[in-house]
């Protein structure tokens, strides 16, 4: 079904475009620190490509003509997102030592590090690696701006993938108004719904102290 005419650039109200807008030029930023050796100068190239792409799509795909393609190009930002996660990710944890002294990427004396966690530990330093369950206990909003710049990149395409997960959910709900869901889409859906409604119940349980047994019976948890 072809999409209503809307506004030629209507993108640039989106939320999750404005964060892409962001994590792009974050990205830049940091990528410049990259000292120029020949693995870090294409490591750098590749990010700033992620980052492109995370942000190209989403304008892709608002110009497409059907809900689907639009659907299928947050798709392609959302791959490139969470390539340049991954990347993050490994410069965090340590696996390009040419980063670790590098203040625009690892921070410096007074930016937290990895031992700070839970308000254990000491000021991180330059040099600190990170352990990837460590980041993940993070929040990405409100954004810490004390952690270094290359785990603030991370959190930044943390909360673009969250985003973007809404944004596709929403619609999947339109496609299905618009009956033009396949039944792969479908089933995908109906099981979005159902997670949501067993978190919603699981909240409610907890709550007033009961549970669920596996024959179906709630009863209180002692």
């Amino acid at each position: 079904m072809i999409k209503p005419s809307r506004k030629p650039y209507g993108y640039r109200d989106l939320l999750v475009y404005k964060k892409a807008e962001h994590l792009q030029l974050s990205c830049a930023k940091l990528t410049h620190q990259f000292p120029k050796t020949k693995t870090l100068i294409a490591l750098a190239d590749q990010m700033d490509r992620s980052a492109r792409s995370t942000k190209q799509n989403i304008v892709e795909g608002w110009k497409r003509n059907s809900t689907k393609e639009y659907y299928d190009f947050l798709g392609f930002s959302i791959g490139a997102n969470t390539e340049l996660e991954e990347d993050c990710n490994d410069i965090c944890k340590g696996m390009y030592p040419e980063l670790m002294g590098v203040k625009g990427v690892m921070g410096e004396r007074g930016v937290k590090g990895l031992q700070e966690m839970g308000g254990k530990g000491e000021r991180g330093e330059m040099g600190k690696t990170w352990k990837i369950e460590d980041i993940e206990t993070l929040k990405f909003y409100p954004m810490d701006l004390s952690l270094s710049p290359a785990v603030q990149l991370k959190l930044q395409c943390k909360e673009l993938n969250f985003l973007f997960d809404r944004l596709q959910k929403s619609l999947l709900v339109k496609m299905e108004s618009e009956q033009t869901l396949s039944v792969g889409d479908k089933f995908r859906l109906h099981e979005q719904q159902a997670r949501k409604e067993q978190d919603a119940e699981e909240v409610i349980l907890v709550q007033y102290g009961l549970k669920r047994l596996e024959d179906g019976r709630v009863v209180k948890n002692e």
